[in-house]
């Protein structure tokens, strides 16, 4: 036999084939978990962005804007914003879902009485509010609502 064969073992090509495969698997869940993040982020700036619309509107019309000095808050249909142009791409990121029409834009006077703040919210048939997102996109601490914070642990 001659021993000055050159060549990899099976059993080395096994192990190499076995490093490829976990840093592979390892690199694939890193990057789910990014674009999952970066989903989440993008649904925030668009929550952003739509109550930034909502108070660009409440600037441009008058009527609006006594409205609101006088009851120190105001709803706004987001089809309403959606209809005039304020709003466009209504797309969650999250879920590929359009982000509805009938939630509602509250610029308000807060509790403490500091400054405007937004926030979006569903309202149901009895009136009932949830917070879809406060002013900073997250879903908590909403319009003072008591909303509670474990359904959102980054709040």
């Amino acid at each position: 036999m001659n021993k000055n064969r050159k060549g990899f073992t099976l059993m080395e090509l096994l192990v190499v084939i076995v490093i490829v495969a976990v840093v592979g698997v390892g690199a694939s869940i890193s990057f789910n978990n990014i674009n999952d993040s970066t989903a989440q982020v993008e649904l925030e700036n668009k929550y952003m962005e739509i109550q930034r619309a909502a108070t660009l509107y409440l600037d441009l019309h008058n009527s609006s804007l006594d409205t609101f000095i006088e009851n120190k808050e105001m709803y706004m249909k987001l089809y309403v914003l959606k209809e005039l142009n304020y709003i466009n791409d209504m797309e969650n990121p999250v879920t590929g879902d359009d982000i509805s029409l009938d939630y509602y834009v509250k610029t308000y006077i807060p509790s403490d009485g500091k400054k405007v703040d937004t926030c979006i919210l569903s309202i149901d048939l009895v009136g009932t509010e949830t917070c879809i997102a406060n002013s900073k996109g997250k879903r908590c601490g909403c319009c003072d609502l008591a909303d509670n914070p474990t359904l959102n642990p980054s709040c």
